[in-house]
């Protein structure tokens, strides 16, 4: 069994969508659940104030996902959608996955939609 690390990190990428629009990556690694919050919060903030933004969040390098994990994604999915941007959700380590199917909301994390480089979620979703 591998370690868990104690905390959780976000790192963010900006680059250019095909549309000439501008995106941002966020790659999520460590553990998210309530205390990622203080973390996830300047990516929150961002989102808030931007416009149509595009964002790829790769949870790949994610050990852990709770309940309040799933809450930050969930809030940061609807802060998106809400200002006309779309969302993908990327690279779910299978472990995360498993908590998503089990959770009952994996189909609001994945989509046949694509921008760009990966699949998106639609507003409707």
């Amino acid at each position: 069994m591998r370690p868990t690390p104690s905390h959780s990190t976000v790192t963010l990428h900006p680059f250019a969508t095909a549309r000439g629009g501008c995106g941002l990556r966020a790659v999520l690694s460590g553990r998210v659940d309530h205390a990622a919050l203080p973390g996830l919060t300047p990516l929150l903030r961002r989102v808030a104030d931007a416009r149509a933004l595009t964002l790829c969040v790769d949870l790949g390098a994610v050990e852990f996902l709770d309940s309040c994990g799933i809450g930050i994604l969930l809030a940061l999915r609807n802060a998106v959608l809400e200002r006309g941007g779309a969302i993908a959700f990327e690279n779910h380590p299978p472990r995360i996955r498993r908590v998503l199917e089990r959770s009952r909301i994996i189909a609001l994390t994945e989509s046949p939609l694509v921008i760009d480089h990966g699949p998106a979620l639609p507003a409707a979703a």
